[in-house]
């Protein structure tokens, strides 16, 4: 495991849910996580996801420097808005970069992200009980 964090799960623009991306974002202000492209294992009430966790700028989808720290749990759809999430973060994916096709290419992206984090756990057996 690189690294290891946890917060409270805060309400973010919306605009990955509105994509068919939901993202759980947590209200961290810093880090001393490296900015980048994450697979990992979040838990949450008790209960273990894989998941691709993006920290750092979102230079594709708006123009801020803040940090954000957020998470798409794969098979996951509950609301969790207000808990408390961690992260376990394995496998460093990519560095972050903008797309210039916008949100669709941010889309097929993370696909290849999730695609690239499943076979990384399996690869190296890492179990959601790790």
């Amino acid at each position: 495991m690189l690294y290891e964090v946890a917060g409270t799960v805060i309400h973010g623009k919306g605009l990955g849910h509105r994509h068919g991306m939901p993202t759980a974002n947590l209200d961290i202000k810093k880090t001393d996580i490296p900015y980048g492209v994450y697979a990992g294992v979040a838990t949450v009430n008790g209960k273990s996801y894989y998941c691709v966790t993006n920290v750092g700028t979102r230079p594709s989808v708006d123009d801020s420097a803040s940090m954000t720290l957020e998470s798409l749990l794969l098979n996951f759809t509950s609301n969790i808005y207000g808990e408390k999430l961690s992260l376990r973060l394995f496998h460093f994916l990519r560095p972050i970069k903008k797309f210039s096709g916008g949100i669709d290419e941010v889309k097929k992206q993370l696909e290849q992200d999730v695609e690239a984090a499943i076979k990384y756990f399996k690869d190296n057996n890492i179990s959601l009980t790790c």
